[in-house]
């Protein structure tokens, strides 16, 4: 199957295609630069079920952001990010991380957390949570093409 750099390519192909259809909205600079981030983020996701580059980069993060809940004291907030940060390491690789109805229902869950708790910047967190879909999607379809061009050259 593709290497981390292999997918970091494929979401970054899928984000310029994103930026091509909605170039007419005349994105800012901001919503360019976090969507390239949250592409290619989503793009290295679903292997977070394998040690990977992705699931590497997804328990840095998940520590950095465990600290500032922490930090903020949110308590219950802490010991859910905390179970679901635990998910990857007991399901099996390419198991439910590699299914885009799965990816779905977490671009829909963080969607609907956002509108709940991040006033001024929803919108903006809205686009995250979609380029990041986009990327996981992205990772998902370059792992099938991958494996049925295998089997038909082997």
């Amino acid at each position: 199957m593709p290497g981390y750099r292999a997918h970091l390519v494929g979401g970054l192909i899928t984000y310029l295609g994103i930026l091509h259809v909605i170039k007419h909205i005349e994105p800012s600079f901001h919503t360019i630069f976090q969507g390239l981030v949250f592409c290619l983020l989503g793009a290295l996701f679903p292997d977070i079920d394998v040690k990977s580059k992705g699931q590497k980069v997804f328990y840095t993060l998940l520590l950095f952001f465990l600290i500032y809940l922490l930090a903020v004291q949110k308590y219950c907030l802490f010991v859910t990010v905390t179970f679901l940060g635990i998910i990857p390491i007991l399901v099996r690789h390419r198991g439910i991380f590699h299914h885009i109805w799965f990816l779905l229902a977490i671009a829909l869950s963080a969607t609907l957390c956002v509108k709940s708790m991040c006033g001024g910047y929803e919108q903006i967190m809205i686009n995250n949570c979609w380029f990041f879909f986009a990327g996981s999607v992205s990772h998902v379809i370059l792992d099938r093409v991958i494996s049925r061009l295998k089997r038909y050259f082997s």
